[in-house]
């Protein structure tokens, strides 16, 4: 199955011109590679989502907040959105290439992956694709859906327009 993603990366165009225009804030550009702030920025969302996700505290009995998860789900999705954006690609994945492993190793390889963006645009292309997949591998593994993470997506960007008026 077909997912195309590309609602994300028009909304976080939008959305960045929609800071310029009425904050002055202007996305921090780089020519030749991938920005650092943009790398550092998917680290920390994806160790965001560990941590609400509690996936390397197996001696915490506390439940889960799903929502949570899904919110911070969303959070690395829009920094997706900026890198498709930056990187000139599409965020279009076929789904079913997906093979979904334990949440463990998906964090992992989407670490590592993240990790070596930091090669020229040519090679960070080749590696949206790879860290699209897994992100999809990990929003599955987590036990939600696509109609979940868009729910999540279009609630919080509505919460950060209102915030950055």
């Amino acid at each position: 199955m077909i997912k195309d993603l590309q609602y994300v990366k028009n909304r976080q165009k939008e959305f960045l011109e929609h800071l310029k225009d009425t904050k002055g804030y202007f996305y921090q550009e780089c020519n030749f590679n991938v920005p650092y702030w943009l790398i550092l920025a998917l680290q920390t969302e994806l160790s965001e989502i560990a941590n609400a996700k509690k996936v390397h505290k197996w001696w915490d009995d506390e439940a889960v907040d799903e929502k949570h998860v899904l919110e911070e789900c969303s959070d690395f999705l829009a920094h997706l959105g900026n890198l498709a954006n930056f990187l000139n690609v599409d965020m279009i994945i076929n789904t079913e290439d997906i093979q979904v492993t334990a949440v463990e190793v998906t964090f992992n390889r989407l670490a590592y992956q993240i990790t070596t963006l930091t090669m020229s645009k040519r090679f960070g292309r080749i590696t949206f694709k790879t860290i699209l997949g897994l992100f999809v591998e990990l929003i599955y593994s987590l036990g939600f859906n696509f109609d979940d993470l868009q729910e999540a997506y279009n609630s919080k960007i509505e919460k950060n327009y209102i915030r950055f008026k």
